[in-house]
């Protein structure tokens, strides 16, 4: 197995989870932010929708690159719904995975330094391990989701 078609099933299986989660929060504690602090799993899911955009538009330009006209607050705020969400997600995985079923094997060894390391400062990433980014993302939220439904009492296993 290509590591592009590991990394393109366990993203749409962490996704898929995170989404799950999601939608056993009763409507009423989407939006609620423990302590009025962090996201809300609305929020969240908000992210995992944009998330596969982020991995692409890093993976194009061969590292991380910020402009003043990068600001996808609108597109996130269009989606107020988890269905808005999932389908938003669901589309932009489409388009990442098809490029990661392309990405060249040999330039997996690659790496590049990324301002993800503590306190922003620089870190070396290998080619896959900026290609999971989607499914790393997934799990952390799936995590805080979880912790966000024992607050509120659920503690069911979804």
């Amino acid at each position: 197995m290509k590591v592009q078609d590991y990394i393109i099933g366990v993203t749409t299986e962490a996704m898929n989870e995170a989404f799950r989660y999601a939608r056993a929060t009763p409507a009423d504690k989407l939006d609620w932010k423990p302590m009025d602090q962090g996201q809300s799993v609305l929020s969240m899911c908000r992210e995992l929708a944009k998330c596969p955009d982020w991995a692409l538009q890093i993976l194009k330009a061969g590292g991380f690159q910020m402009s003043g006209d990068d600001n996808p607050g609108a597109e996130l705020a269009s989606w107020t719904t988890l269905d808005d969400c999932e389908a938003a997600c669901k589309a932009k995985l489409a388009t990442y995975f098809a490029y990661l079923a392309d990405y060249p094997d040999d330039k997996l060894s690659e790496t590049m330094d990324l301002p993800f390391g503590p306190g922003g400062s620089m870190k070396t990433f290998t080619i896959p391990e900026v290609m999971d980014y989607p499914r790393w993302n997934a799990t952390y939220h799936l995590g805080q989701i979880g912790y966000i439904q024992t607050l509120y009492g659920d503690k069911s296993m979804y």
